[in-house]
Formats: structure tokens, C-alpha cells, sequence
């Protein structure tokens, strides 16, 4: 990061006293510039156009927008921000949802007060973050899902059909239809698209 270039940021959380904590946090920091704070999903659209931060810092579940719903949003703007997503959850579906492309870091709240700066820092420096230990835990070896059929779902959740994901990842259309089977299998759901709404439905 070049000398004195600030990373502006905005926070996004419905809970107060968490918030306050937050720009407490943030205060501190001088390599990092705090654009402003809201508490639900339309004041954070409305800052994020107001303001053009680098980084968007959003709390999974606000009571009018998920995160997923703004980055959804966000991402036909030109140049969306980075976005890190906070969340009580390390649940597999939480977790495979928030591996989309345009969400960056995925942080818990409980270790928020600890891993937010390094998290900002990594996101800001082009990399993804994860808070430690939650990767492992909650995507790997508890996950039911191969790291394969992963992969498959995070297309599907992405809108690509079964064509598309077999030219995206060099496979027969047939092998993606063996790891979508799988998937409708393990997740104990009716067809793909069920499987796709349970990584992002967060309620």
C-alpha cells in the first residue's frame, strides 16, 4: 500500500452497541478511514453510492436486505467495493455461500474485535480472508460436500448451467450432472436449485 493511502471503508450492522465497538475499532487505525455506518441494508446501498468506499464491512443478517442481497446489487455497479461479511455462523452453507467471488472476507463476530483490521488489510491488498480456523472446521472435514461438488454448487448459486460449469472447470456436462446428483444426495434437498437456496436463504 502506497504511503498515506487511506482505506475507506463503510460498516453495516443493525445491532448498536456492536457498531459502536466497531468504530471504536476502526478509529484507531490510521491507515483507515471510517465513510460512515449504517444499520440496514438500504442506508448501506445508499452510503455505498454516496461514497465509493474500497472495502464494505456488512453484517450477514439485517432485518430489510441480506449481505448476499447487496452484493447482488453491487455487483453491477462498475466498480463495486470489496466486501468482508460478518456472521454469528460457520455452518457449511454460510460458509459456501460467502466463497462467491465477489465476497471477499468472511469474518465471525465473535472474533471480529481481533481479526477486522488484518481482515480489512487482506482485503484491501487483493487477497481473501477467512477467520482462523473456521475454514477447516465448518467447509472441510464436517462439510458433507466434496471440495468437487463445492465447487459445482458455487457455479449453480452463480447462475451458470450444467453446460457452462463443465466448460469452466474442463469436464463433461455428464460428470457435472453425476456431482449435482451428489449434492441434491447429500443436502437431502429436491433439485439444485434447492440445494443453491439453502447457501443462500441465511434464515
Amino acid at each position: 500500500m502506497a504511503p498515506h493511502q487511506l482505506i475507506r471503508i463503510i460498516l453495516a450492522d443493525d445491532h448498536q452497541l456492536f457498531l459502536e465497538g466497531l468504530q471504536r475499532l476502526f478509529s484507531d487505525q490510521p491507515d483507515i478511514q471510517l465513510e460512515g455506518f449504517a444499520r440496514t441494508g438500504r442506508e448501506a446501498l445508499a452510503l455505498i453510492e454516496a461514497r465509493k468506499p474500497d472495502i464494505v464491512v456488512l453484517d450477514i443478517d439485517m432485518p430489510d436486505m441480506d449481505a448476499f442481497t447487496i452484493a447482488n446489487r453491487l455487483a453491477g455497479a462498475g466498480d463495486p467495493p470489496r466486501i468482508i461479511l460478518l456472521s454469528m455462523h460457520n455452518e457449511t452453507a454460510y460458509l459456501l455461500a460467502a466463497s462467491r467471488p465477489d465476497i471477499q472476507g468472511y469474518v465471525l463476530k465473535d472474533a471480529a474485535f481481533d481479526d477486522l483490521i488484518h481482515a480489512v488489510h487482506e482485503v484491501h491488498a487483493g487477497r481473501r480472508y477467512m477467520s482462523a480456523g473456521i475454514a477447516d472446521d465448518a467447509v472441510g472435514s464436517r462439510s458433507p460436500l466434496t471440495p468437487r461438488e463445492q465447487e459445482v454448487l458455487r457455479y449453480a448459486a452463480a447462475g451458470l448451467t450444467t453446460r457452462q460449469t463443465a466448460d469452466q472447470l474442463g469436464l463433461s456436462a455428464k460428470t457435472i450432472e453425476t456431482h449435482r446428483t451428489n449434492i441434491i444426495r447429500k443436502l437431502d434437498v429436491a433439485n439444485i436449485t434447492e440445494a443453491v437456496h439453502i447457501t443462500m436463504r441465511l434464515r
